[in-house]
């Protein structure tokens, strides 16, 4: 079932994406600071799984009172990731960002703070992000990513804003393989087709109450590294420390990645020592 008010537009600078499941006891918080923005060239794109609760009621009432310009779907059954990547498939606008229904933006100047890194983004930024607030234990969460830090820890995605055009041309989608560390995947999958830019802006306060906060996803933990291989081809004889090299052909420890495991430690610090004097 679809609910979709007319003055829907047909593009928009950003493409709010929330997948919801039973969310009515802390739904309206997320909206709120949304409806609390002053910056209003944004859509909300939301993906219900099922609710047998008034999520849906309440998200129609809200959104349809505050002014704000939505989509209503309704996929009984579906996972996060499967809610996410149709909701992206729906999105009407330049940018693409993900919500959880139990996080907000920290204040009402959100939007238009990250518009002004958006408009000015050059073409081959493929992701602008800025920091999140993690709640528990509470501490500021981001500054710029690098490959070797993305296989440490994830880009959250309530502080990121990724090009939607970009995003659909590469065929980029979250991997239904992965439970609860989709998001790192697609995290990777995108470093490897685009550039990151980071902004210092303050954007969503992260709740941690999710499973992926709760849980861990053994299978992506095993396979990360092999993944980053994948993406980044042959660059990851000087992207990938040596480490992580040796982790990501463990599997499959060919003649050709024996022999790339050879080169990639003198490629890393020469890499390294390039860095380190043009800074």
């Amino acid at each position: 079932m679809t609910f979709n008010p007319p003055e829907s537009p047909d593009s928009c600078l950003i493409s709010v994406v929330m997948p919801v499941l039973n969310a009515v006891g802390h739904l309206s918080t997320a909206l709120s600071s949304l409806a609390l923005q002053r910056f209003r060239d944004f859509e909300i794109v939301m993906v219900d799984g099922g609710s047998s609760d008034q999520t849906i009621t309440m998200a129609q009432s809200m959104l349809s009172a505050d002014g704000i310009c939505h989509r209503i779907e309704s996929l009984p059954g579906s996972g996060i990731y499967e809610a996410m990547n149709h909701g992206i498939g729906l999105a009407q606008g330049e940018w693409l960002y993900v919500l959880g229904s139990d996080d907000h933006l920290v204040d009402a100047e959100v939007f238009r703070r990250i518009a002004v890194a958006l408009s000015e983004a050059s073409a081959d930024v493929l992701l602008v992000h800025g920091d999140v607030w993690i709640e528990e234990p509470g501490y500021r969460y981001g500054q710029p990513w690098s490959l070797p830090r993305l296989l440490d820890r994830n880009l959250s995605h309530q502080s990121a804003f990724y090009r939607c055009r970009a995003i659909r041309d590469l065929g980029l989608s979250y991997s239904l393989r992965y439970a609860l560390y989709a998001d790192w995947d697609y995290n990777l999958k995108s470093l490897s087709c685009g550039r990151f830019q980071y902004v210092p802006i303050m954007i969503a306060s992260y709740a941690c109450t999710g499973a992926s906060s709760q849980r861990v996803d053994a299978l992506f933990l095993a396979e990360k590294e092999a993944n980053a291989l994948a993406y980044f081809g042959l660059r990851s004889l000087w992207r990938l420390p040596p480490d992580r090299y040796a982790l990501a052909i463990s599997s499959e420890p060919s003649l050709l990645r024996q022999l790339g495991h050879v080169f990639n430690p003198m490629l890393w610090f020469f890499r390294r020592f390039l860095q380190r004097h043009r800074s």
